[in-house]
């Protein structure tokens, strides 16, 4: 199935700065957060927030990756593949919230492996989280933007 431009440039709609590109996020850990009130977000908070919610984030190449989470469980996602062929494209995905209140995604990247995870979210005063762990301080966390429905 083809997905229109329109479509596939709609979160640089939502998220202006994505036209322009970012830089790969600084590496952060969890201690770091401890200034700014962290809250790992329960899955009862999850399923109030990420349906319907605009996702983005920057990953550690330096990517701006982009999507709207559907509420039937899918989403199509933008990357500005800055850090390779700089072309735009996009990939079909489908997110859940697991038991433990994690948030997992899959991305069917067509011309790249698969991408598989689920995080805790954690929310602060400067925004949301993700990381895979809270057990130990030296975890590494990733900036998500997200812009409830």
């Amino acid at each position: 199935m083809k997905i229109s431009p329109a479509i596939a440039l709609f979160p640089f709609f939502i998220f202006p700065a994505l036209a322009v590109g970012q830089p790969a996020q600084p590496v952060k850990v969890l201690r770091d957060l401890e200034p700014l009130q962290p809250h790992i977000l329960s899955k009862d908070e999850l399923q109030q927030l990420l349906p319907g919610a605009a996702i983005r984030r920057i990953n550690e190449k330096g990517n701006t990756h982009a999507w709207t989470n559907d509420t039937d469980g899918s989403f199509v996602v933008s990357s500005d593949n800055r850090s390779t062929t700089g072309r735009n494209a996009t990939a079909r995905g489908k997110w859940h919230l697991s038991d433990d209140g994690r948030y997992c995604i899959l991305i069917d990247w067509n011309r790249a492996d698969n991408e598989e995870w689920c995080r805790l979210i954690i929310k602060t005063s400067d925004g949301y989280y993700t990381t895979k762990s809270d057990r130990m301080g030296t975890e590494k966390v990733y900036k998500l933007d997200i812009v409830a429905k």
